[in-house]
């Protein structure tokens, strides 16, 4: 039981006298622990602490000190790292404490606690590996700021092995825990997440080619230097090592192939993008890796196409751009790619336009179609003729942006497209701009200009027709039939302006059922009225029995 609260400091001060004699430890420590109530809340616990150093450095009694150490969880990790707390103490540390990260990191500071660490550490989880290695990193507040603490090496490699023996183990149930597919939406889970081993793998670089080509853990360590590492970073020698795993020879034999061999695919040119020195080391695995995951699931199926989605059918042809070596496999799928629906495209200036103005990309309503072209077009297997070919149709915005970005289209295209002539149908396709009012004054007719806007993304929908949208209803050269062609939404959630009030006073008037109508239809939650237009809303609600 703790003495008073009005007495405790006392007692505290008593507790870190040196000249205390050793037969008044038992009743210090006794008057220093809590009872069943425990500290008093704010103050006693901080204070009670100050008072460890001291009795630890002079209690040889066990049962004190366990009694200490169980008072004082939170302390304990601390008083490791000083050297206060030593081998004796710890089956006491262990029944009080949790082994987390920071226990561990203070333990092994000190050689005598190795083995134990080690023995510890085997029985951690993934997720709390790499917090041993940052707490025996981490700056404290008696560190030699000259120089950076640094994990000890034995305790980086415990770490490591670990973390890579439980990959390893993840690995060897992946393919049994998905021996079948379990429904439609089934897909592949359990897939080990390398990240955390991942940095404690890149504080050991001298050790990766030795790691790569362990027998045992090997594997693991392939993967993860694929998946978390920067190429700039890795050797050649080492990312040769590491071909074995680039093709992801577990996803083989998975069930339901059209969605597990995709994923696959996906993922082996991922790897492909972060290590482009692959292409060329792994020209063999890499091709007969992308020609059965296109000939297992069916990839290029003419009824899978028909329905894939745009996004979809974009992401395939950026796969088999970095992984296929077969002309009908790119051939079919360019021909996919170039049936894309055509974008939109508006000049919409932007305080964030550089000095050269507006990107290509930000007139483009999306550069899908023309980024897969590209990509697909830096593949020597894929006939450049028919790339060249689809020139004249497409938009001339598309044109300009592989005459812009270097990195994204091969030399030859950039020529070709630089070379290019505009079409008959291109010269026609001209990119409207978004003017402002002042700039609209000076226009013989700006309700045409602004329907040209109008027309320019009719078919299109998202932020790209939005911006548009609320040009058309911000301007003061807006008439009502230029409203009645915005979405019904984006009028009736302006309110900078009286737009819509304006245009419900005139309709609604002294008429209380269509007032009543107007707040029924704006209290719906039908998700068919984002695609409404202004117009309409009005001559629905006006055909609204009086």
């Amino acid at each position: 039981m703790a003495v008073n609260g009005t007495e405790y400091r006392m007692w505290v001060r008593l507790a870190q006298r040196e000249d205390l004699p050793d037969a008044a430890f038992a009743a210090i420590v006794e008057g220093l622990l809590p009872g069943d109530e425990g500290f008093a809340p704010g103050w006693q616990e901080d204070v009670f602490r100050e008072a460890l150093p001291a009795l630890f450095g002079r209690v040889d009694d066990q049962r004190l000190r366990d009694r200490l150490i169980t008072a004082a969880p939170r302390r304990v990790p601390g008083l490791v790292r000083q050297g206060v707390l030593d081998s004796r103490d710890v089956p006491a540390i262990l029944r009080c404490c949790p082994v987390d990260s920071e226990l561990l990191a203070a333990l092994a500071e000190h050689e005598a606690h190795r083995g134990l660490v080690l023995e510890l550490i085997e029985s951690l989880g993934h997720e709390g590996l790499i917090g041993v290695v940052l707490a025996a990193e981490r700056l404290r507040l008696d560190s030699d700021l000259s120089r950076p603490p640094a994990a000890p090496e034995w305790l980086v490699d415990a770490v490591l092995r670990r973390g890579l023996a439980l990959i390893t183990a993840h690995l060897d149930a992946f393919v049994a825990a998905h021996a079948q597919g379990k429904g439609r939406y089934w897909k592949p889970s359990t897939w080990p997440a390398w990240n955390m081993v991942g940095m404690v793998l890149e504080r050991c670089p001298d050790r990766w080619l030795e790691l790569a080509q362990d027998e045992a853990l090997g594997r693991a360590v392939q993967h993860t230097l694929l998946d978390c590492v920067e190429t700039e970073k890795i050797p050649d020698e080492v990312l040769a090592a590491c071909v074995p795993a680039l093709a992801l020879p577990e996803w083989a034999e998975l069930p339901m192939p059209g969605k597990s061999q995709r994923l696959r695919l996906q993922h082996v040119a991922h790897r492909v993008g972060l290590h482009p020195r692959l292409q060329k080391m792994a020209t063999g695995s890499l091709h007969e890796t992308a020609a059965h995951c296109v000939r297992a699931g069916g990839l290029l199926h003419t009824k899978k196409l028909r329905d894939a989605q745009d996004y979809e059918v974009v992401s395939l042809a950026h796969d088999l751009a970095l992984t296929s070596n077969d002309p009908k496999t790119l051939t079919k799928v360019f021909e996919v790619v170039a049936q894309l629906p055509q974008p939109t495209a508006v000049e919409r200036p932007s305080r964030y336009d550089g000095p050269g103005g507006p990107t290509p990309k930000s007139l483009l309503s999306d550069d899908k179609r023309v980024s897969s072209l590209a990509a697909l077009a830096f593949n020597p297997h894929l006939d450049r003729h028919l790339v060249s070919g689809l020139l004249d149709h497409l938009h001339p915005a598309e044109i300009l942006w592989l005459r812009t970005y270097d990195d994204a289209v091969p030399e030859w295209l950039k020529k070709a497209a630089i070379e290019h002539k505009a079409s008959p149908a291109q010269q026609q396709q001209e990119v409207p701009r978004i003017l402002t009012d002042e700039e609209l004054d000076s226009c013989e007719d700006p309700q045409a200009v602004i329907q040209s806007w109008l027309d320019a993304v009719k078919e299109h929908q998202g932020s790209f027709f939005d911006h548009v949208e609320y040009a058309v209803i911000r301007s003061r050269h807006r008439t009502e039939h230029l409203v009645r062609q915005v979405r019904a939404h984006i009028v009736l959630s302006y309110y900078d302006q009286p737009v819509a009030a304006d245009a419900l006073m005139r309709m609604c008037g002294d008429n209380p059922a269509r007032w009543h109508a107007v707040a029924e239809a704006l209290a719906s939650q039908d998700l068919g009225r984002f695609d409404e237009t202004f117009g309409q809303f009005i001559d629905r609600m006006t055909a609204q029995p009086a």
